[in-house]
């Protein structure tokens, strides 16, 4: 089992703990273990192994023999007895927005609510407002949350896919039929949430490859040259077979939408069959467009007018900008933090732990903002002669407060190297609302980088309505960078506001927002997306080297 299967296991069991009225402090050794279960980078089945499960942090004897028996077993004793404590469907209803598991409790024991057909039902009979503390406003919201929820159902977000499809892919591979096997479709063009995973198979011989799939795939069906199931994660995928010597038109027109493959037709003649890609573009008198624009929205005239962009690249990245660490909600240290940065290869990183108002992910208080300060000031005198030196410097995730204004006394928030504003509360506004709230945060001299700015999570969460021009228009107009938040939860900037942005000349940060030295790769993810908005490095932040942001940071140039 993966660190986050086991680590999803120790969470359900603190929710089962929580929801039979168990004791709080075992629920939340149970997180902080699932927690750093998620941040650890090694197996948890080589710490088994080496008996050094529990040199982790908020892993005892206990715990490390509860993770044996998920490991070697598939769960545990106490798991197995909460479980049959609870109906079965109770666990749904934990997963609707706005309802944690206290409020899940009460819909239970008051309301014997036990799924979501009857959390629904008894919003609709107005039963829920009439438990103490819901009201009218609440039971509204939690019916529109149980209808958004059962549209997130059908869908997977993109690192989620990506992962389950890649193992997939790898054992197609390794069949002798198989020539290539390739993701296409959505998945290809790297759309934040897809519905299933397409896959395109490449062989002479298709049936050994379809024996194959009815004996991996569940619920196995096929029609013409598609071959559906489900995976074991439970994606849905969909494979489509061609021969190689139609490998490159097939590839080609199952990786772009209706609308890009009708521009490129239209442009030219329907295209033959080709064995590469590239050679259907070539056949048009075009060059290659890039699967992630391939969207139907300008790409192909761009390519006949030879004015496509030279989409940014993970390599294209120089510093590394909005992590956190132990100081506020992180699970490694600054140094830890800073050191891994540098190790990939980043010669900048920004620091930027939360802001004392969010109290809930441990914000610095003045005198820890100034301790943290001495620490930066030190490490970069020790990590400047380091094998792979990283400048750090000291940012801070300031929240941005009901009335726009930000965290922290005005002194305070100008010591700092830069400032990035967000919102992590007080989410119920309407679009001038929030549209104000964000442009009076841009408007404020510390402010440098406009963090997540429509505070969405997805699959679980809508962002907030803002107007996206106007803040755009905002952070031109105050030289403030916008940020494409690249946990694979967000992709906050949605990518399909990234030209609109850049065309106003304002800056993308492509930032990991990691809380582990582990998360410092997402930014793989928001440079994918950001490449869907057609983002090149002159118009990323954090592509500019070293004295380049410097002097961004001094005077706004480059």
């Amino acid at each position: 089992m993966s660190n986050d299967e086991v680590a999803q296991l120790l969470q359900e069991t603190a929710d089962l703990i929580d929801l039979t009225d168990g004791n709080p402090h075992r629920a939340r050794a149970f997180s902080r273990a699932a927690r750093s279960l998620q941040d650890l980078e090694e197996p948890v089945a080589d710490r088994l192994r080496q008996n050094t499960l529990v040199d982790v942090s908020g892993i005892g004897e206990g715990m490390a023999d509860h993770i044996g028996d998920i490991v070697h077993g598939g769960s545990f004793a106490l798991r197995d007895e909460l479980q049959s404590a609870v109906p079965p469907g109770l666990m749904d209803i934990l997963q609707v927005n706005g309802l944690g598991t206290k409020r899940t409790r009460r819909l239970w024991v008051e309301l014997d609510v036990t799924s979501l057909d009857e959390l629904e039902r008894a919003a609709n009979e107005d039963r829920i407002m009439s438990l103490d503390g819901f009201g009218a406003k609440t039971q509204q919201n939690i019916l529109e949350n149980v209808r958004q929820l059962r549209r997130y159902e059908a869908k997977w977000r993109l690192a989620d896919a990506w992962t389950a499809a890649h193992s997939f892919l790898q054992a197609l591979r390794a069949l002798d039929a198989v020539e290539r096997a390739v993701p296409t479709g959505p998945l290809r063009r790297r759309i934040e949430t897809v519905e299933q995973a397409d896959v395109l198979v490449s062989t002479a011989a298709p049936e050994p490859v379809l024996d194959w799939l009815d004996t991996r795939l569940d619920d196995p069906a096929q029609e013409d040259a598609v071959a559906t199931g489900r995976l074991d994660e439970g994606l849905p995928v969909a494979v489509h077979f061609t021969s190689p010597a139609r490998f490159g038109t097939a590839w080609w027109r199952t990786t772009g939408t209706p609308d890009h493959c009708a521009a490129l037709t239209k442009h030219a003649s329907s295209p033959a069959d080709h064995a590469d890609e590239a050679a259907v573009y070539q056949a048009a008198g075009l060059s290659s467009v890039p699967p992630a624009l391939r969207e139907g929205q300008g790409e192909v005239q761009a390519a006949a007018d030879g004015a496509l962009p030279e989409l940014l690249t993970t390599e294209d990245l120089d510093g590394c900008l909005h992590n956190h660490s132990t100081y506020s909600d992180g699970s490694h240290t600054l140094r830890e933090m800073a050191v891994a940065a540098g190790d990939r290869g980043y010669s900048y990183f920004g620091i930027c732990d939360h802001s004392q108002s969010l109290r809930i992910a441990d914000g610095l208080s003045p005198e820890e903002v100034r301790a943290q300060r001495e620490e930066v000031d030190r490490l970069n005198e020790e990590l400047a002669g380091h094998e792979t030196p990283v400048r750090i410097f000291h940012g801070i995730e300031s929240d941005i407060l009901r009335d726009g204004s930000l965290d922290y006394e005005k002194d305070l928030l100008d010591a700092f190297d830069f400032v990035v504003g967000s919102i992590h509360t007080g989410f119920s506004m309407t679009e001038d609302e929030a549209t104000e709230r964000l442009v009076r945060a841009v408007k404020t001299p510390p402010t440098r980088i406009l963090g997540h700015p429509t505070g969405r999570l997805l699959l679980r969460r809508e962002g907030y309505p803002i107007d996206h021009e106007r803040v755009i228009e905002a952070c031109a107009e105050h030289n403030v960078a916008l940020e494409l938040n690249a946990n694979p939860y967000r992709l906050d900037l949605d990518w399909r506001w990234v030209r609109r942005a850049t065309d106003a000349g304002v800056l993308l940060s492509i930032n990991p927002d990691a809380h582990a030295v582990s998360e410092l790769d997402y930014v793989k993810w928001g440079v994918a997306v950001g490449r869907k908005g057609w983002l090149t490095p002159d118009q990323c932040l954090n592509a500019k080297s070293l004295s380049a942001f410097v002097r961004w940071l001094d005077d706004g140039t480059s």
